[in-house]
C-alpha cells in the first residue's frame, strides 16, 4: 500500500519555520533524490503549485508558535501537494475539511476533484458531515454502519436505493444528512426500532445488483448465500506481494536536507537562537558582577573563585537543558508522521538534529564563558582562558545530550521534565563544591563517577590552580584551612591535576554515551511504532 498510495492526516503537520516552497523543495529531495535531478525537482514542485494555487503563497512561512503563517485551507492544500510530488496513483485523505469552515471545506474538495480529473489519480476521503455542495462533488460514496457495507456506488444509485426503502430524500435536503439520519442510533430505545431499518438497508445493497458486482471486483468471487465468511485461503491468496518500500534519497542526501531544515528552524525560531545569545549575555553579566573583585588573589577569594568556576559548569549544564527537551518533544508529532511514511531514516534525523544545533549551542557557550572568565577576574592566561572555554561547551554538550536522552525515552515535555531533575540533581550535589568527594560515604561513590558537574569542576579548577604559584595571607593561626598555592587549593577539594585529561575524555565519552541511548531510545520508539 505504502509503495502505491500517498496518504494525507487529519491533522496537519509542518515544521512551521519554513516557507511553503522550502517545504516543497525539502519533500522533493528526501521523496524523487535517487531518481530525479535537482532541475526536475524543481519543475515538480512548480507544477504542485501551480495545481493546487499556491504560487501567490510560496514565498510564505507556514507558521510557528510566535509567528503567523498560512491559513488552515492553505495547509490543507499544502498537504495534499506534499503528498502528490510522486504522482501517486492512488490518495487517500483523513477528514481533509476537518476545522474548516464550509466555503474552505468547499475550496478543499474541489481542489481534489481538480487532481482527481487532472492527474488520473484515485482519491478516496473519509469524510464528517459534508454539505450539499461538497456532497455534490463526490463521484462515489462509500457508507458504512456498525462494521458493515450499507452502501458503495455513485450517488445516483445511493438515491434511487433509499427510494426504493420508502426513505426518499426529502425536497431540498442535504442527501448525506439524511443518509446518516436513518443510519443512526440516538440511544438505547431507538437502538431496537431502527436495527431492523440498519439492517434492511446493509441486506438491500448487500443482494442488489450493484451490491453482488462490487463485491465480486473487489473480492475477485461471487456472493456465497451459505457462507459469506472470508477465508484465510482466500486472504493468502490475495495477499499483497510488494516488499518493504525503499527510502527516495540516499543516506546523504537525508542527512544533507534535514541538516538544512534543521538549521533554517534553529535561525528563524526565536527562541532558539535570538533567545538563547540573549539569555546567555543576561546570566553571564549578573553572575560575573557577583564575583568582579577576585583579583589579586587571597585567602579570603579561594571560595569566590571556586563559587565562580562551579557556577560556570552549573550554568552550562541547565540553561539550555530545558529547551532542549521542550523544542525535541514538539518535532514529535512530525518525525513520527514522516519516518511512518519512510521519508528518512531515524539516524538520519538524529545526525542531522545534533549537526543542525550544535553551532548555536557553541557559539553561547562561548559568549557566555567568555564574559563571565573576564569579569570573575579569573587568571589572565590564554592557556586557562581556552580551557574554561573547551570544558564549558563539553559540560553544555552534555547536558543537551541528556535533554535528548529523556526526550526520545518519554516521548512528552510535561513527562520528561518532570523525570529529568530526578537524575540531574543528585549529579550537582556530588559534583565537589558541596562536599567533598573524598568524604562520601561508600554506596554514594557510584554517583560521583557519573556526576558530569564533578568532571567539569576538576578539569576548570585544574587549568587555573595549577598556574597559581603563591597565595598570600596564610598565617599559622590558619594553617588547616589556607592553601600556600594552587596545588594545595587542588589537594583541599579532593582534585589532581594528573586527571585533567581523564576528565576530558570521560565527558567526551558522556556527550557519545547519552546521545548514543537517546538515538537507541528514539530508534525503538519508531520500530514499536511500525
Amino acid at each position: 500500500m505504502r509503495q502505491v498510495c500517498a496518504y494525507v492526516q487529519q491533522d496537519d503537520c509542518f515544521i512551521g519555520s519554513l516557507t511553503v516552497e522550502e517545504h516543497l523543495k525539502f519533500m522533493a529531495k528526501l521523496k524523487m533524490g535517487n531518481e530525479h535531478g535537482s532541475e526536475e525537482q524543481q519543475r515538480r514542485v512548480k507544477s504542485v503549485m501551480r495545481d493546487l494555487g499556491l504560487e501567490k503563497i510560496s514565498d510564505s512561512i507556514i507558521g510557528t508558535r510566535t509567528r503567523k503563517g498560512i491559513s488552515g485551507g492553505e495547509k490543507k492544500r499544502l498537504a495534499f501537494a506534499s503528498e502528490i510530488l510522486t504522482s501517486p496513483p492512488i490518495l487517500i485523505c483523513d477528514e481533509p475539511t476537518s476545522g474548516l469552515d464550509s466555503f474552505l471545506a468547499y475550496q478543499v474538495v474541489c481542489v481534489l476533484k481538480k487532481l482527481a480529473a487532472t492527474r488520473n489519480m484515485t482519491i478516496l476521503l473519509t469524510i464528517h458531515q459534508p454539505s450539499s455542495q461538497v456532497f455534490q462533488q463526490f463521484d462515489s460514496v462509500y457508507m458504512m454502519v456498525n462494521g458493515t457495507v450499507a452502501f458503495c456506488g455513485p450517488q445516483m444509485s445511493a438515491e434511487k436505493m433509499w427510494a426504493e426503502l420508502n426513505l426518499p430524500i426529502p425536497m431540498n435536503f442535504n442527501p448525506s444528512d439524511h443518509y446518516l439520519a436513518t443510519m443512526s442510533v440516538k440511544d438505547a430505545k431507538e437502538e431496537i426500532s431502527k436495527m431492523g431499518q440498519i439492517q434492511k438497508i446493509c441486506t438491500k445493497f448487500k443482494y442488489s445488483e450493484l451490491g453482488k458486482e462490487v463485491f465480486k471486483e473487489s473480492s475477485g468471487r461471487e456472493v456465497d448465500e451459505r457462507d459469506r465468511a472470508y477465508s484465510e485461503d482466500w486472504r493468502r491468496r490475495y495477499a499483497s506481494n510488494f516488499g518493504r518500500p525503499s527510502f527516495g534519497a540516499s543516506f546523504l542526501q537525508q542527512i544533507s536536507a534535514l541538516t538544512w531544515r534543521a538549521s533554517k528552524t534553529v535561525l528563524r525560531e526565536p527562541t532558539l537562537f535570538k533567545v538563547q545569545i540573549f539569555q546567555s549575555i543576561i546570566i553571564a553579566v549578573l553572575t560575573g558582577l557577583i564575583y568582579t573583585n577576585n583579583s589579586p588573589i587571597d585567602q579570603q577569594k579561594i571560595m569566590n573563585i571556586n563559587g565562580s568556576l562551579y557556577q560556570m559548569v552549573s550554568n552550562m549544564a541547565f540553561m539550555f537543558q530545558f529547551s532542549v527537551v521542550h523544542h525535541f518533544c514538539l518535532e514529535m508529532p512530525t518525525f513520527n508522521r514522516e519516518t511512518s511514511s519512510r521519508l528518512y531514516r531515524v539516524s538520519a534525523y538524529f545526525i542531522s538534529k545534533n549537526l543542525a544545533e550544535l553551532p548555536s549551542y557553541t557559539i553561547s557557550a562561548i559568549i557566555f564563558t567568555s564574559i563571565l572568565y573576564w569579569m570573575s577576574g579569573l587568571i589572565p592566561l590564554i592557556d586557562s582562558f581556552l580551557i574554561y572555554i573547551f570544558v564549558g561547551i563539553l559540560v553544555q554538550n552534555i547536558a543537551i545530550s541528556i535533554g535528548y536522552m529523556f526526550s526520545c525515552i518519554f516521548g512528552t515535555v510535561n513527562l520528561a521534565v518532570a523525570v529529568m531533575p530526578i537524575f540531574v540533581v543528585p549529579m550537582m550535589a556530588f559534583g565537589g563544591f558541596f562536599i567533598n568527594q573524598d568524604t562520601l560515604q561508600w554506596y554514594f561513590v557510584p554517583l560521583k563517577y557519573l556526576s558530569y558537574f564533578g568532571y567539569g569542576y576538576e578539569a576548570i579548577a585544574i587549568g587555573q590552580w595549577t598556574n597559581v604559584e603563591e597565595i598570600p595571607g596564610c598565617t599559622p593561626s590558619l594553617d588547616q584551612i589556607c592553601a600556600r598555592n594552587g596545588t594545595e587549593v587542588l589537594s583541599n577539594l579532593s582534585f589532581k591535576a594528573n586527571n585533567f585529561w581523564i576528565d576530558i575524555g570521560v565527558m567526551g565519552f558522556m556527550i557519545f554515551a547519552f546521545r548514543f541511548l537517546a538515538f537507541l531510545a528514539l530508534f525503538i520508539r519508531v520500530k514499536r511504532r511500525t
